[in-house]
Order: C-alpha cells, then sequence, then structure tokens
C-alpha cells in the first residue's frame, strides 16, 4: 500500500495527470439543497472526543431568487491533459473539450504557442471554461532541458480574439515519500505503489546494490522512499532523483541516501558513510569460498605451472551466480575450455567473465544491473568440478578481482565533508521515520 507525506495533495498532483473537471467552491454550495460537514478540536489524543454532525437545509440559490444587482456566481470548469507525440492542436482541443475554431487557428498561427506540440510530448496543459464551454484561459507547462526552470504558456482571449505570453519560472522541487509492504515480490509491490517509473528504476537499482537484501524481499517485508518532484505552479511536471531508501527484511533495516560531495560524482551511500559503489565487483556467489586465486598455479587438468587469469569459487551445482557490475552482456554462450560462457562489459573500458555455467539465463545485447541472475554454478568446459570461474579485465588485461575490491571497499565520505554529511543523514532518517509511522498510522 502507498502512504504518501500529503494523501490530498497528491491526489490532486498525481503523475497520472488524469482528467478532471472541477466548479467553483462557491457556485457548488450554492447549488446544493442540504449541506452536511462535523468539526473536531485537534489535540493529542482526539479519538476521545465527542463529535457532532450537524445537519441543515438551506433553499438553493437560484436568479428568481436573486435581489435587483445581484448576479450568480459564474461557474468555472477545469479540464487537463497530457500531450502526446500524435497531437495536431485539433486533436488536442478536442480531448480537453474545446470546439473552437477560433481557438485553433490562433495556437497554429501564433509564434508563442508553436512549442506547445514542438519537441518532446508529456507536456501539460489545462484550460478553464465557462458554462458554455467559452476558453477563458488555457495555460501548458513543461520543464526545461537544464531542469532547473519551466515554460509557462498561457492563451487567454482579448478585444481581438486572442493573446498569448510565453514566460520561463524556476521549477520548484518538493519532497514525497512513500510506504510500500511487500506481499508477494519487491516488483510487484513497487507497481501497487504507483511510484514514478523513473524512481521505480532508480529503487531497483539501489536495492541491488544491497549484498543483504537483493536476493529479495519476503511477504511481510517492507521499504520506505524519499524522493524528490520538480513543481510548476503546484503541478508536478517530472521526477527528480530518489533521495533515499529503507529496506526492512526480516526486521532488520538497511538504510541509504544520495550524496554527492563538491565536484565530485554523487552515489548512495549507507547512513554512516559507506558508499554502495564501493562494491563494485560484489562477490557473485552468495557464501561460496575461494578454491583458486589469481596468479600462477598447477593446473588441476593439464598438470603444469600456469599464469590463472581469474578467481575460482568452489560452490555447489545449481547456485544462482549474479553480475558483479551494471553492463551490457556481450557474450553469452559457450567458449571452448570456458565451457558456458557470460561477458559482461562495464563503464570505463572494464568487464567481468564468468565461466563453467551449467544454465545461462542472459542473452547478448540485454543489459543487467548489479546482482541480476546471470545463470548457474555448473561444470562446463574444462573444470575438475562445479565452481565459478571468475574474471575481471580492465583494457582487455585481467586483473586480480580481490585487490580491486578491497581498494574499493575503502571509499567512503571524507574527513572535509563528513559534518555535512552527517546532517543530511540525520535529515533522512527522520524522513524515512515518518513514512514508517505514516504506514502505521494508516494500517491501525
Amino acid at each position: 500500500m502507498k502512504r504518501l507525506l500529503n494523501p490530498f495533495v497528491s491526489a490532486l498532483q498525481s503523475n497520472s495527470h488524469h482528467r478532471r473537471l472541477a466548479v467553483a467552491l462557491g457556485a457548488l454550495m450554492l447549488a446544493s439543497g442540504v449541506t452536511a460537514y462535523s468539526t473536531a478540536t485537534l489535540s493529542p489524543d482526539a479519538s476521545t472526543l465527542p463529535v457532532r454532525q450537524l445537519i441543515e437545509a438551506v433553499t438553493p440559490l437560484t436568479t428568481s431568487t436573486l435581489s435587483d444587482g445581484e448576479q450568480a456566481v459564474p461557474m468555472t470548469f477545469y479540464r487537463s491533459e497530457i500531450t502526446r507525440r500524435s497531437d495536431s492542436v485539433n486533436t488536442l482541443l478536442r480531448r480537453l473539450g474545446v470546439s473552437n475554431s477560433a481557438v485553433a487557428n490562433f495556437l497554429i498561427r501564433d509564434t508563442a504557442s508553436r512549442p506547445l506540440l514542438a519537441g518532446s510530448a508529456g507536456k501539460f496543459v489545462l484550460i478553464e471554461t465557462d458554462a458554455q464551454q467559452q476558453l477563458q484561459r488555457l495555460t501548458a507547462r513543461w520543464p526545461s532541458e537544464d531542469g532547473v526552470q519551466f515554460s509557462r504558456l498561457v492563451v487567454e482571449p482579448s478585444a481581438k480574439g486572442y493573446t498569448s505570453r510565453l514566460e520561463m519560472e524556476p521549477l520548484e522541487r518538493s519532497v514525497r515519500l512513500a510506504s510500500v509492504t511487500v506481499r508477494s515480490s519487491l516488483n510487484t509491490a513497487v507497481k501497487e505503489a504507483e511510484l514514478p517509473k523513473l524512481i521505480a528504476t532508480q529503487v531497483a537499482n539501489v536495492f541491488s546494490k544491497i549484498a543483504a537484501v537483493r536476493d529479495g524481499l519476503s511477504t511481510g517485508d517492507s521499504f520506505r522512499v524519499v524522493y524528490e518532484t520538480l513543481e510548476a505552479d503546484g503541478e508536478v511536471l517530472s521526477t527528480g532523483k530518489l533521495l533515499g531508501a529503507e529496506f526492512v527484511q526480516n526486521g532488520r533495516q538497511h538504510q541509504v541516501m544520495w550524496f554527492q560531495e563538491p565536484g565530485q560524482k554523487g552515489g548512495y551511500y549507507t547512513l554512516d558513510g559507506q558508499s554502495l559503489d564501493r562494491n563494485f565487483l560484489s562477490p557473485p556467489l552468495e557464501n561460496s569460498k575461494v578454491s583458486s586465486g589469481f596468479g600462477m598455479r598447477v593446473h588441476p587438468v593439464f598438470g603444469e605451472a600456469k599464469a590463472h587469469q581469474g578467481t575460482d569459487f568452489a560452490s555447489p551445482a545449481g547456485t544462482p551466480i549474479r553480475s558483479a557490475a551494471g553492463g551490457i552482456v556481450t557474450f553469452s554462450g559457450w567458449k571452448r575450455g570456458y565451457g558456458k560462457f557470460v561477458l559482461v562489459k562495464h563503464p570505463n573500458q572494464k568487464a567481468t567473465a564468468y565461466a563453467h555455467l551449467s544454465s545461462i539465463q542472459v542473452r547478448k545485447g540485454q543489459r543487467v544491473i548489479q546482482g541480476d541472475l546471470l545463470g548457474t554454478v555448473g561444470q562446463t568446459g574444462t573444470a575438475t568440478g562445479p565452481n565459478l570461474h571468475f574474471e575481471y579485465l580492465v583494457k582487455g588485461r585481467p586483473q586480480d578481482p580481490v585487490d580491486i575490491t578491497r581498494q574499493a571497499t575503502e571509499q567512503s565520505i571524507t574527513p572535509t565533508v563528513r559534518g555535512n554529511f552527517t546532517r543530511l543523514a540525520e535529515t533522512m532518517l527522520q524522513q524515512l521515520g515518518a513514512a514508517s509511522l505514516m504506514a502505521q498510522a494508516s494500517a491501525e
């Protein structure tokens, strides 16, 4: 189930941008025959206070009941849409419920209005009409490429037809919280939470880097996220970064947050300052032992001294083998003495290789993230028993994976920014705690 910091505002600002039709509150109340409302004093224990409901009949205000000089409150209708790649001015206006050739002709000819359907789709368009469906205002908003500002196009009636203006304003960043309980799987929980696609992708990426939980969450486990939205005039135009996350597995918490040192590339860290990227070469197998290290050795099959260009992990046949880092599969199949073999290419001319597999679960060209299943341990090719032969290559040259992993685990927050990091970590801890409390309150 999803728990947001402000359910009411979140519903109004939903990323689905569903169509909406609203009537000015004053007109709605005047047209009502009955009003009902309840009040309760806000206190630490409001459940113990009496609540009274008052129902009183009122006379609807009609034209005949108006005094001389009085006028009925005008009704304003609102409707919104998102532009599509296939949109023309006419198809967009038709979905918005506007049937006015003068408006369409103006939007087609007007220079300021041309960006509305130019470039990327997904622009948010809001119209205001009167009771006769006559356009009072059209407002379109979309973020700029820099991710800092947004464009606002406003079209309104004028004495000579219509007028327009195109404005640039700064985007407002807002923080949202969500709490999700797993019913079957992490993927299902993410879908049930209706997290924005960009945030869901970042959650999956962070999840895969936490060795303790990446094999999956069970029913009853949960996770919480803190993420940013980019808003314009109160409307969510896009989502930003996953700021923090907490995965709870069997009652144990695993908390991370985003942090960027000045002049450095940002990344995710545990709240005590350890980088998740320190495990660039996370173990490809769980609970395995090294049976043959990197370097010279006597080959177990050929019986001669030979350079061993990888590390062998002894493990039972069928043990899952996972990608040590994110990348693209560039080889998937049989390769002579390696048997069933997978090669994953990573950024910065790095690659990892996995040999002697009993089964392969990926195909050439497939993109994987750290922790994705590549296959299972086997004894294919030249091998004396079930094991994984694992290689780490830089510019095509084999390197000792143990040394690389040891260097990477030393990455952490530097002393010069430790104070700032600690303050941000305390704030993140409070936000994750708030998400947890809201989930508990709603469950009760």
